[in-house]
């Protein structure tokens, strides 16, 4: 059985989109957040791990919600609670744009680049490591709560071509999720359409990773 770790923040967690800033969050049902949409579409042959976390950042320390929302500082417990893992899917950056951060789009790959580098770091004298996707997250739109966001939608345009890069030069995969994916109407989380989308989309990626695995 492949395992498949999807590792990332609330849109991973599966938060629907806020009608406002106040509204106590949510959660879309297991069955429509994308990865488990992406565990149907590969077959009963995988098992899919959510490992998501709302406002969680590529190596960023969270002055307002707390340094637990740096994913450098779980993803180590993450990957040997869950190993052996075959395919570790990483969708995060979104939230390294917040004001309060002041983060570019190079900069938040920059810090995807560490987080890659610590992950390759911990299997260098383990026989087998997991494949890893890269995953651009949806695009922050102009719609998200200024006070909060700032202008993170003009930040994130060169996300996916950053990560792109990030994904070459580690000999990672690489997805960008604004090809069948966007934010909703609070401008940072994905509608269950949106999710169903992704999940479907990320199947046949992970589908040709598999075969190449085999391969090796």
């Amino acid at each position: 059985m492949n395992t498949i770790v999807c590792f990332g923040d609330s849109n991973t967690w599966g938060c629907p989109p806020f009608a406002n800033i106040a509204q106590t969050p949510d959660r879309i049902p297991p069955h429509q957040r994308f990865p488990n949409v992406l565990g149907r579409h590969l077959g009963p042959d995988t098992w899919i791990v959510e490992e998501g976390l709302s406002g969680r950042t590529t190596v960023f320390d969270d002055p307002i919600e707390g340094i637990h929302k740096n994913g450098m500082r779980t993803i180590i417990p993450v990957l040997e609670t869950h190993a052996p893992i075959d395919v570790l899917i990483i969708m995060l950056g979104a939230n390294d744009f917040k004001e309060q951060y002041g983060i570019s789009a190079y900069n938040s790959s920059r810090g995807m680049l560490t987080l890659i580098q610590t992950i390759k770091g911990h299997y260098a004298l383990i026989d087998t490591s997991p494949e890893i996707l890269i995953v651009t997250p949806p695009a922050i739109t102009d719609r998200a709560e200024p006070a909060m966001w700032g202008e993170a939608w003009r930040k994130c345009i060169d996300h996916a071509y950053y990560l792109e890069q990030v994904a070459s030069r580690t000999g990672c995969f690489h997805y960008d999720a604004n090809r069948v994916a966007k934010a909703g109407i609070d401008g940072c989380h994905m509608e269950p359409e949106d999710h169903d989308a992704l999940g479907r989309a990320l199947a046949e990626e992970v589908r040709a990773i598999l075969r190449l695995r085999q391969t090796k």
